[in-house]
């Protein structure tokens, strides 16, 4: 059982995940260059005036830039931490997703990413304010309107992580935050059960307490750092999640998650909207 292997300092959710529903749509942008990610993405969220989004950066090219990897904490607190700050010179993303909302009244963004850097993969977590982009980047925004992502001290693992804030009583579109020990796979099925979508586009990234694949070798390391991966959706009542995993001794691990495979470490930031 995932609370035998990580147990974190607060109670445990009342709830599986916390949902916003509301307004999606699929804007087509560019981010500008010269400056940081975190600014690039403060003037497009700006510009397009939506509540919160998930900006998909595949293509990116980025440098200087920092990062951490997932790992274990040495606190007594927390159940996760990160590694030491590793720093590249010049990359370009190969997937990544960058979850945007609000922290204090300002944009934020939590953005993981696989990207090639001299020949050699990477995935972990990027920094916002210290990657900077050389050159304007063409990306998709799926823009979110109705409700956001917010950040706020989370009592169960005390890391200051987005929650779905708001929401409306309907929509095309919703944002997840999938709590701690829940299984990926069952709960963003149920949420979009619930929401009643027949067919329907995935994006997000969080963590993982290991994770097991339709085919290939399992992740068995129980602190992680992942992302979906395109051609995440939802048809015909079914659920397809292809995910990229990295752990804290940089073993990557990709697959489509098999249901029941993979409880959340801890959190999962996702949007979900109807095709």
């Amino acid at each position: 059982m995932s609370r035998d292997v990580i147990r974190h300092p607060g109670p445990a959710a009342a709830d599986p995940c916390l949902v916003a529903m509301g307004q999606g749509r699929v804007v087509r942008a560019t981010l500008t260059g010269g400056q940081s990610l975190m600014a690039a993405v403060s003037d497009l969220m700006d510009r397009t005036g939506c509540d919160s989004g998930v900006i998909v950066v595949d293509g990116l090219t980025m440098g200087p830039y920092d990062y951490v990897m997932p790992g274990p904490s040495d606190d007594g607190i927390h159940a996760a931490w990160y590694s030491a700050t590793h720093h590249g010179d010049h990359a370009q993303i190969r997937q990544g997703s960058a979850i945007v909302g609000r922290r204090d009244g300002a944009w934020w963004l939590h953005c993981h990413a696989i990207w090639e850097d001299a020949g050699a993969v990477k995935c972990g977590h990027l920094l916002p304010d210290d990657v900077t982009l050389p050159a304007d980047c063409a990306v998709v925004l799926y823009a979110f309107d109705g409700g956001r992502f917010e950040v706020s001290m989370n009592a169960e693992t005390l890391f200051p992580i987005f929650h779905a804030t708001g929401g409306e009583a309907s929509g095309n579109a919703m944002i997840v935050k999938v709590n701690p020990h829940h299984d990926i796979h069952a709960t963003l099925s149920d949420a979009i059960r619930q929401a009643g979508f027949d067919r329907a586009r995935v994006v997000g990234i969080g963590s993982l307490i290991g994770a097991q694949f339709e085919s290939g070798p399992p992740m068995l390391a129980p602190i992680s750092e992942v992302l979906l991966l395109s051609g995440a959706v939802w048809q015909n009542g079914v659920l397809r999640l292809p995910m990229y995993c990295v752990d804290p001794d940089d073993g990557q691990f990709s697959g489509d998650i098999l249901p029941g495979g993979a409880p959340v470490l801890i959190t999962f930031e996702a949007l979900v909207i109807a095709e």
